[in-house]
Formats: C-alpha cells, structure tokens, sequence
C-alpha cells in the first residue's frame, strides 16, 4: 500500500477512503484466513479491481465506478 494524503479541508475524500478500507476488511479479509504481507497485499489488490470494476455500488446508481468515472 501506499500513503497518500488527502487534499486540505477536503473531510468528504477521508469519508470515501475510510468506507473502502471497512469494506475491504469486512468484505473479503476477514472471511479467510491470508498468509503474510505478500499474500495479503496480493489480495488487496485483487479486490481493489474487484471494487472498481465489478462490483456495482448502490450509491452509484448501482454502476461500478469504474463506470462513473467513464461516463
């Protein structure tokens, strides 16, 4: 992973960033056991494409926002 720090007086982004982090926990981490580091940055990964481009998003209008952003 990699530290990016969000724009000044902008509390929103934290919001978006803070609800993917609990997604990804209760989501898909915490349903199996992962191995180390490697293994677990793998499958951040993995559901990083997952929450972009498959998975539809109910706020979205239920379209991914990989979607959104294209349209």
């Amino acid at each position: 992973m990699r530290h990016v720090r969000t724009r000044v007086r902008s509390p929103q982004t934290n919001g978006v960033i803070e609800r993917f982090f609990g997604t990804l926990k209760y989501e898909h981490l915490y349903r199996a056991p992962i191995g180390g580091g490697g293994a677990r940055a793998m499958e951040t990964a993995r559901f990083r494409d997952v929450y972009n481009t498959i998975r539809p998003h109910q706020s979205l209008g239920d379209r991914t926002p990989r979607e959104s952003y294209l349209r």
